[in-house]
């Protein structure tokens, strides 16, 4: 099931960023994207325009040393490839899943974006054998050759969806250094009761650098769950029973700065996504 989420809110915009015109360029190759780890895969992207707003992304990995396309990948969190996309101002937000990979390895999502733009899609997949792995594709959805990204606008510092807000202590956070952080959901102002697993965890989040698009994808637990377990991506860290409203994040930004933040999470069997903007500060 693919899975849509738009929010508005947005941060200071990059500048011009070199991507395909149309959906009938070449294919695109992608940027590593996934700090303090080995390159081990070349990705590339091509598009195929299904609509004024909505492409198909057709996706490959190869191996980096030998060249030979990958085909087989290990399931993280329900989902041998996540697909995540924002806009260049950081001002909307969408996670998509295209199941498994074709016999050839290929990866084919469905996704609509909500305006014309450049945005920088994620893939971030475990191929076996060589562990987490994210590429970055800049792919621009009608919009003039040679966009530049959004002008800036006002960031606020946390956002909510419908009835739901996350109260998330960000003042842990330091630059290079696995940060514990306390994130708390609320339902019109008290702890939430109606939440559910999201793809086997309680909750996801995914940290964008405003500066240089560093990425990081870690997962909240629980409070009673994360004693002494840690909450990053790849770690055997799913869990059972009620979701509490009062969790832990572990997460690691790997440079000071500013990132845009969002937290997604089920409730009332429904995504929610709730954005921030965080500054990071160096670690001591």
């Amino acid at each position: 099931m693919f899975m849509k989420q738009l929010l508005t809110f947005g941060v200071a915009a990059l500048g011009t960023v070199a991507v395909p015109s149309s959906a009938s360029d070449a294919s695109i190759k992608g940027a590593f994207a996934l700090s303090g780890t080995t390159e081990k895969v070349i990705a590339r992207l091509s598009i195929e325009e299904t609509g004024p707003l909505s492409r198909d992304l057709l996706i490959t990995f190869a191996d980096k040393t030998t060249g030979k396309r990958i085909a087989q990948f290990d399931e993280e969190l329900t989902q041998e490839l996540h697909v995540l996309a924002t806009d260049s101002a950081f001002s909307t937000f969408l996670h998509e899943h295209p199941g498994k990979a074709g016999p050839d390895g290929q990866f084919r999502v469905a996704m609509t974006f909500p305006k014309p733009g450049v945005y920088h899609v994620f893939a971030d997949a475990m191929p076996t054998g060589l562990g987490q792995q994210v590429v970055r594709f800049d792919v621009n959805v009608s919009a003039p050759a040679g966009a530049t990204s959004s002008q800036p606008v006002s960031a606020p510092r946390e956002g909510t969806d419908g009835p739901y807000t996350v109260q998330l202590d960000k003042a842990g956070l330091q630059a290079g250094k696995e940060s514990m952080l306390n994130l708390t959901v609320l339902k019109n102002g008290t702890p939430a009761q109606d939440l559910g697993l999201y793809l086997g965890v309680p909750a996801h989040a995914v940290f964008v650098g405003t500066d240089d698009l560093a990425y990081v994808h870690a997962h909240a637990m629980s409070a009673d769950a994360a004693k002494g377990a840690h909450g990053g991506h790849g770690a055997a860290h799913s869990q059972a029973g009620p979701v509490s409203a009062r969790m832990m994040l572990h997460a690691q930004p790997p440079h000071a700065g500013r990132y845009a933040l969002w937290i997604q999470f089920m409730a009332s069997d429904e995504i929610r996504t709730v954005p921030f903007v965080v500054d990071v500060a160096k670690g001591s």
